[in-house]
């Protein structure tokens, strides 16, 4: 099957691209196009008019400052994958670009995109809210930035203004000893995660835990921040005993669903298998916590 007639605009700036997200009333916004592109092929979406951002001047931003690390809205999963800055200092986002789907879709796909599409399976939502990442979006108004705890609404539904366009994630810069990490689920390289756990710990001069992060996937209708099990583990040493602890109450949080990957309980104590595995894995890499300890 082949897309429906459609009209195409290739904005060059941001204003430009919000112009006509304000002006026309049906119209879809295309960046790397690895979902938009196939349900245009099955006519599940068939909008009048197609707004091709990725001429778009900045959007491919992909720096780090003294507070945020920036994501344009053109960077794809594949510039992450083999960015040096990222893997020494960003160990869930290091772990997480190899892990989405297969390298032809990471060479094309961004991962603004993937936010933006709010799928509860994908990865990179989960790592945004074990981050307390912030999106920034250009509409009409100007500028807005919109914290990942308060971004996603529903499977495929965001805060996202019918108008706005989302320009850029950010990730707060880590402290010196702090860590993340991502483990995922999946039944063969490429699928989707049956369940996913993000993970980020920093420690004080001390060695406990100041602040954590735990973002969850495919364990309800968005992305879901661990709170109860981030809770827990402010203020505590790092040890496996603490971990499996968390993972505990990361998996009383969750709620999946049994489908034919498998039943609810199942993917529950997944959720609390991958949460503890992921926590050991960002301790270690706070570089204060030893491999055994992180077990």
């Amino acid at each position: 099957m082949k897309a429906a007639p459609f009209e195409q605009h290739e904005p060059t700036t941001v204003e430009e691209a919000v112009s006509l997200l304000e002006s026309l009333d049906d119209r879809a916004i295309l960046a790397g196009g690895q979902s938009m592109v196939p349900m245009l092929r099955f006519r599940l979406a068939v909008p009048e008019t197609i707004i091709d951002i990725n001429r778009v001047e900045g959007l491919d931003r992909f720096e780090e400052d003294e507070e945020w690390l920036k994501i344009g809205a053109l960077v794809r999963h594949a510039d992450v994958e083999r960015s040096a800055l990222v893997a020494e200092n960003y160990g869930s986002f290091a772990d997480t670009a190899p892990l989405v789907a297969d390298p032809q879709i990471r060479n094309r796909g961004t991962i603004a995109g993937s936010v933006a599409q709010a799928d509860p399976k994908g990865d990179w939502g989960s790592v945004m809210l074990a981050h307390e990442g912030v999106m920034v979006a250009q509409g009409p108004d100007g500028e807005r930035t919109i914290p990942a705890d308060e971004f996603f609404l529903l499977p495929y539904d965001t805060t996202l203004d019918e108008n706005e366009l989302l320009t850029e994630l950010r990730v707060p810069v880590p402290g010196p000893r702090e860590g993340s990490a991502y483990r995922k689920l999946k039944r063969k390289v490429g699928d989707y995660a049956m369940v996913g756990s993000a993970a980020r710990l920093a420690l004080d001069d001390d060695g406990r835990i100041e602040t954590a992060g735990v973002g969850l996937t495919a364990v309800d209708i968005t992305n879901v921040r661990a709170t109860d099990a981030e809770d827990h583990l402010v203020g505590e040493r790092p040890s496996s005993a603490l971990f499996k602890e968390a993972g505990e109450l990361a998996a009383e949080q969750s709620n999946p669903e049994s489908d034919e990957h498998g039943d609810a309980s199942y993917k529950e104590r997944m959720v609390n298998v991958l949460t503890q595995r992921a926590l050991g894995d960002a301790a270690e890499r706070t570089g204060v916590v030893n491999r055994r300890v992180s077990q």
